[in-house]
């Protein structure tokens, strides 16, 4: 009987060593996860080049709204391809238009990029549609979620909420 408890107490024993080890490892797999994050958000802002994928905006009167269809920003050092909707007030506004004036590609100037005091970037640029002049500024957190709010010369401000991943196409 003695022999019987000893063998309980050694399996009860080693199944607890095994579970808070497998709980190690899962915490260290966590931190390993965050930690490539960081790194491959740190290449993709050092590289100049990336894609913010949209998930929510946010317009500046009304309510937010989670975006279903696919919607992005594809940034290089001197080009924009943006791709966004807008729902708010415009000031001034082509007549009979029904497209959107977040979507368009067009050259970027004054390209700043500084490190966020939250841990992150901030990244800002101006640019031009047909008829606006825009100002993107992106506060890009250290795992690669990121927050965009486009001011407009002709059109309330708006912001979109998604992540920053590697581009999707070859330039």
């Amino acid at each position: 009987m003695k022999k019987l408890s000893i063998i309980l107490l050694m399996l009860v024993s080693v199944s607890m060593l095994y579970a808070q080890e497998t709980r190690m490892t899962r915490k260290e797999a966590k931190a390993a996860r965050k930690a490539q994050l960081v790194e491959k958000t740190k290449a993709l802002v050092n590289a100049g080049t990336w894609q913010f994928d949209a998930t929510q905006m946010l317009p500046a009167s009304g309510r937010s709204r989670t975006l279903t269809s696919s919607y992005r920003v594809i940034v290089t050092e001197s080009e924009i391809d943006s791709y966004l909707p807008y729902f708010g007030r415009a000031y001034r506004a082509e007549y009979g238009s029904t497209d959107s004036p977040l979507s368009f590609k067009g050259e970027i100037s004054d390209l700043r990029v500084e490190d966020w005091e939250k841990g992150g970037w901030m990244i800002s640029f101006k640019t031009e549609n047909k008829n606006d002049r825009l100002e993107y500024t992106f506060h890009i957190g250290k795992t690669g979620s990121a927050t965009l709010k486009v001011n407009s010369t002709n059109r309330q401000q708006i912001s979109f909420y998604g992540d920053l991943i590697e581009t999707d196409r070859e330039r």
